[in-house]
């Protein structure tokens, strides 16, 4: 009778152990999760980039698109000219390289998913 007891007791911590483990997937990332990154940005015809402070490397900006029509109309306002360089905060995070379209031309991608400021560029934007 003891040994039943024994098997019984482990076969209810094993069951109450294996009830709290967990399968679900890792959550998305939220806006607080992702960066805030702040650069220049050009929009214009094939074109749509983002090139964060401090870099060389130029990435294709990708968002929904209320986000892409704001940056168009906000960039429309601070641009003095086309392809004009605006100052800009977004929140995003980086994605693959792009293999075809015009994407494929830049270093990367970013998913843009808030822009945060955008303003006329000045020499003191990245300091």
């Amino acid at each position: 009778m003891k040994k039943l007891i024994n098997y019984l007791g482990i076969s209810f911590v094993l069951l109450f152990l294996q009830s709290c483990s967990s399968t679900d997937e890792i959550p998305s990332k939220t806006d607080a999760d992702k960066e805030t990154l702040a650069g220049h940005y050009i929009y214009g015809h094939e074109a749509n980039s983002f090139k964060p402070c401090g870099q060389a490397l130029i990435y294709w900006v990708l968002a929904d698109d209320e986000t892409l029509k704001l940056m168009a109309e906000k960039y429309s306002h601070y641009a003095l000219n086309p392809y004009d360089e605006v100052y800009v905060e977004i929140t995003g995070e980086f994605t693959d390289k792009a293999s075809d379209g015009f994407a494929a031309d830049y270093d990367g991608q970013i998913q843009v998913t808030k822009m945060r400021l955008m303003k006329k560029n000045t020499a003191t934007d990245c300091r």
